[in-house]
């Protein structure tokens, strides 16, 4: 091919820099912002960002290796035989188109979860120490296994310690900032209130129904001997659990089924063009449809329970539900530790709240028999859904974390013992 090959060869590496640079210019956030649905979360921005940053740097390795090619007269020797250039032809004609795609969808693909692993009894946990992405949000867990502060088991001081049992929701799904979710905010404002400190627990771990939490706290969360227990229900705790293998379903929980079976495992799943062999092309369109699509399954079954509350099958599922609370409770009350219930809605019961509140009223009269107080954030949440308070189906914005918190703060303050005599442990 001699120089002529050479001069292709400098042209491919010119051309696919100049490819790069153009991605570059192009790939701007807000460009990318005016097609796409909802607001981009600040961890997708962030990818955007580096994203840009890698197409620049690539484009610049390109051109500056196309100018000392032509300047290195060795190089342009070794660039000019017919095996070299028809290899550069072959990757700049498929590779480059193929980088392109995978790096600039990338930041719209969700990662498989390395903040989950297996557990006998409670079918998943969290594992102590682990960093990730979880929901658009940057979230790390502490050496016990929680999200948040890590709290030490022993007592010290004279803070009000409150433990939270609870799903995503309670986890604080979508949110980075720790104290922006309501478990930590509601201690910040008590503490204020209260002029002493107060310490949250902040136990909620995703996809959690009150078996596994039960189950936990038996296990673990009675070592931190808080003064109240807090569980906080969403809906959803009613109808997940049937889906389980341990209550007659095929699934082993979407948390461990979207987890990471090691290195390789995690390092696919990064690469948008992987994902689409695995999922589907629908998780390259902007939003991470997997996930949102198993959301919007999981609210259509929630509002089949609401439209047909006399099914066998959900009547299964409050059996279940109210069985584990009432557990809950009692092991409370054998404590003498103060207990309470607070209830989540879906973010479309904000638009008909009195049509779709038969499972808030069933969960308040449960309580009212069980002598726990009980908190509703239906009608707290509808008065202020002009606001933008739920990041999707079921789980809060910040918006929606600060309201709840201003909420179950003032509930309690009115209803529940903050500083219960505990009784010795048994």
């Amino acid at each position: 091919m001699g120089s002529s090959g050479s001069n292709v060869g400098r042209a491919l590496l010119s051309g696919a820099g100049l490819v790069y640079l153009a991605a570059a210019l192009v790939y701007d956030a807000r460009l990318i912002a005016l097609f796409t649905p909802g607001e981009l979360a600040p961890l997708t921005l962030e990818k955007l960002r580096a994203v840009r940053i890698d197409f620049a740097a690539t484009a610049a390795a390109l051109l500056a290796l196309s100018f000392v090619v032509a300047r290195i007269p060795s190089l342009s020797r070794w660039l000019a035989r017919d095996r070299v250039a028809s290899v550069l032809l072959a990757a700049v004609g498929l590779v480059l188109p193929l980088t392109l795609l995978d790096c600039g969808l990338r930041p719209f693909v969700e990662p498989k979860s390395t903040l989950y692993t297996a557990d006998h009894e409670l079918g998943w946990k969290l594992v102590p120490g682990a960093e990730d992405e979880d929901g658009g949000a940057r979230v790390r867990i502490n050496a016990k296994g929680l999200r948040g502060p890590e709290v030490a088991y022993e007592r010290a001081g004279g803070a009000i310690r409150i433990l939270w049992l609870g799903d995503s929701v309670t986890f604080g799904y979508g949110v980075e900032a720790t104290d922006a979710i309501f478990p930590f905010r509601v201690a910040a404002l008590l503490a204020e209130r209260l002029a002493r400190p107060v310490e949250s627990v902040d136990a909620g771990v995703g996809g959690y129904s009150p078996w596994q939490e039960q189950a936990w706290l038996e296990r673990d969360g009675w070592r931190y001997a808080p003064d109240v227990v807090v569980v906080g229900f969403v809906l959803n705790d009613l109808t997940e659990p049937l889906s389980l293998v341990r209550y007659g379903g095929k699934g082993e929980g979407w948390q461990l089924a979207r987890s990471a079976r090691g290195a390789l495992d995690r390092w696919l799943s990064q690469s948008a063009l992987a994902v689409s062999l695995r999922d589907g092309f629908a998780t390259l369109r902007f939003g991470r449809d997997v996930r949102r699509g198993a959301q919007a399954l999981e609210s259509h079954d929630v509002q089949r329970m609401i439209a047909q509350p006399q099914d066998p099958l959900w009547q299964q599922s409050w059996r279940i539900a109210e069985g584990n609370l009432a557990r809950i409770f009692a092991s409370a009350r054998q404590r003498g530790v103060s207990a309470a219930l607070v209830i989540f809605p879906y973010a479309f019961q904000l638009d008909a709240p009195d049509a779709t509140a038969g499972p808030q009223r069933r969960l308040a009269a449960f309580a009212r028999e069980q002598a726990v107080p009980v908190l509703d954030l239906l009608p707290v949440l509808s008065a202020a859904r002009a606001q933008r308070l739920f990041l999707d189906a079921s789980h809060l914005s910040a918006s929606g974390h600060a309201i709840a918190s201003d909420a179950i703060a003032a509930f309690l303050l009115e209803r529940v013992s903050l500083d219960a005599a505990r009784a010795p442990q048994a």
